[in-house]
């Protein structure tokens, strides 16, 4: 899955994102939202960065501390640096409380009808989800790598939502 992602023609990817981007920007829960995480796009990720100067919220990034992810603020690229894994994350030392996040936007490989995804096999989101129940998480991907189900092991955690550049889907699992 992850090399057919990787292989998906530009103009067609850039379009696709572009629909997405759409979707979310229409979501109450997105224009409500004044502290939104993103994520940096890697591995032919949905880029939405065209996003992050759109709408004045304050934006925040994720940053790999130890085994769990901690947000912090960026204000445009040069307040960001290579971290863990080569990703760009944040050089601010001011962290977010979860509980402060309106909305975490979150990357995958696949995901379920469930909002159950398929990451990158490291767990950060699935332990950020289960350790914070309140949150809530949006996850985006083409719809090729939408999917019916996917294995599910004990320690995964579904998001609230799922965009895919043909529409937005409430996630059978529980709103959190």
């Amino acid at each position: 899955m992850l090399a057919r992602r990787q292989a998906m023609a530009l103009n067609e990817k850039k379009q696709f994102e572009g629909l997405i981007i759409n979707h979310i920007a229409k979501l109450s829960l997105f224009q409500k939202a004044s502290v939104v995480s993103f994520y940096m796009p890697i591995r032919g990720e949905v880029d939405l960065l065209p996003l992050w100067h759109r709408y004045k919220k304050t934006v925040l990034f994720p940053k790999v501390c130890g085994n769990m992810l901690a947000f912090y603020p960026a204000q445009d690229k040069k307040d960001l640096e290579r971290g863990c894994f080569g990703i760009l994350e944040p050089s601010c030392t001011d962290a977010y409380n979860v509980c402060e996040i309106d909305l975490i936007i979150v990357p995958g490989i696949v995901f379920d009808h469930v909002g159950y995804r398929l990451g990158y096999g490291k767990g950060y989101y699935d332990r950020l989800i289960n350790n914070n129940p309140g949150v809530t998480t949006l996850g985006v991907c083409f719809d090729e790598f939408y999917v019916e189900r996917l294995p599910v092991d004990p320690w995964d955690a579904n998001v609230n939502l799922v965009v895919t550049q043909t529409g937005v889907y409430r996630t059978e699992g529980e709103v959190r």
